[in-house]
């Protein structure tokens, strides 16, 4: 396993489409944003940056989650991603995608540790 980034209580994450939002330093040291989605029984992580235009998704309001269309919205464009790997499926950046983050659990079940996905050169 990859270097945590964080490790995030998920104590308030018990129902369909709740976030959490959290935030973790870089190997540089710079900050990001980033969010834990509660999407059915699995949770999801990716960084809170629009490949738009690089502002978080929430920006101009704390709505992430759209449960009519079950999709993550851009408050500033309002692009679209699916929860389930993040994927543009409308707005201006349409196939690009939000930057996934692994969840892994911890011996403590209240608790969940957040690293980077994949091979990162």
């Amino acid at each position: 396993m990859s270097t945590p980034l964080a490790t995030v209580d998920i104590t308030d994450l018990t129902t369909h489409g709740a976030v959490l939002h959290f935030t973790f330093t870089d190997e540089l040291g710079r900050p990001h944003r980033a969010f834990l989605l509660r999407h059915g029984d699995t949770l999801r992580a990716f960084e809170n940056r629009c490949p738009h235009w690089s502002t978080p998704l929430d920006e101009h309001g704390d709505h992430l989650y759209d449960r009519a269309s079950d999709t993550l919205v851009c408050a500033t464009h309002g692009a679209r991603f699916l929860p389930d790997d993040g994927h543009c499926v409308s707005g201006p950046c349409t196939g690009d995608s939000l930057t996934p983050l692994a969840v892994h659990p911890t011996d403590d079940p209240t608790r969940v540790r957040i690293t980077r996905q994949g091979l990162r050169l």
